[in-house]
């Protein structure tokens, strides 16, 4: 069970860090450049899926042979299923909830409003019910599928504690 929590909690923290990198390229093509939503959203799952693998691969599931062997294609139908539910999901999201802006913002005694952060809350909230999904359905078909074979060492000297 400690493997297994161990690979949870690598998985989530190079997941973590990959939702960052496509939730800016998803954000900065859609808003900033005005780029498609769907287009922005498939650009920027698609760099964090590269992303993933190579971290994964080396750190979660503990992988060192040089050699792709299969996994590469499997890695593929595996996100491939994500990327459909995760394009649908933030879709549909989009569409059903609300749209609301979340705003940081200072006001002064003298009545001055100064706002520090925006963000489109509609976007935001699609944007996490798709990642979750995904993640779920990426971890999953990780460990099952792509790097089964793999033999994770329990006594693995990971300073990640769990008791």
């Amino acid at each position: 069970m400690k493997v297994v929590i161990k690979q949870i909690t690598k998985f989530f923290i190079i997941g973590v860090s990959a939702v960052l990198v496509d939730f800016i390229i998803y954000y900065m093509m859609s808003d900033l450049m005005g780029i498609n939503t769907d287009v922005s959203k498939a650009i920027g799952f698609m760099v964090g899926t590269v992303y993933t693998y190579f971290l994964n691969k080396r750190w979660t599931w503990k992988y060192t042979e040089r050699s792709n062997k299969g996994m590469v294609l499997k890695f593929g139908i595996v996100y491939a299923v994500s990327f459909v539910f995760n394009i649908l999901i933030n879709k549909y999201g989009l569409e059903l909830i609300p749209n609301f802006n979340i705003n940081l913002s200072l006001t002064y005694t003298d009545g001055n409003v100064q706002n520090i952060f925006s963000i489109k809350g509609d976007k935001f909230l699609a944007f996490f019910f798709a990642t979750v999904m995904s993640a779920v359905i990426n971890f999953i078909g990780q460990k099952f599928l792509v790097f089964k074979q793999v033999q994770v060492d329990p006594n693995d000297d990971t300073n990640i504690e769990v008791s």
